[in-house]
């Protein structure tokens, strides 16, 4: 049986930009660029966050409820 020639790791950034009981609209612009500068927030420290020897394979951007969750699928080769 062959082996799969990667591992994956995922990494989760959780972003919930409400103050106390106000939940964002996203409709509106000031929304907009509180959302935008928490993404660039988590962007900036994504690369110390992932661990020498992995890299990024895909990503994922997703509203639940009111939070902003961004996935990152890292993957790195098998070493035998």
């Amino acid at each position: 049986m062959s082996r799969h020639p990667y591992q994956y790791r995922i990494l989760v950034e959780y972003l919930t930009p409400t103050t106390g009981s106000m939940k964002p609209n996203y409709g509106e612009e000031s929304d907009e660029q509180s959302l935008t500068a928490k993404l660039e927030e988590a962007v900036e420290h994504l690369p110390d966050a992932i661990a020498e020897g992995w890299e990024v394979n895909s990503h994922s951007l997703t509203v639940a409820r009111d939070t902003v969750i961004l996935s990152v699928l890292l993957r790195r080769p098998v070493t035998r």
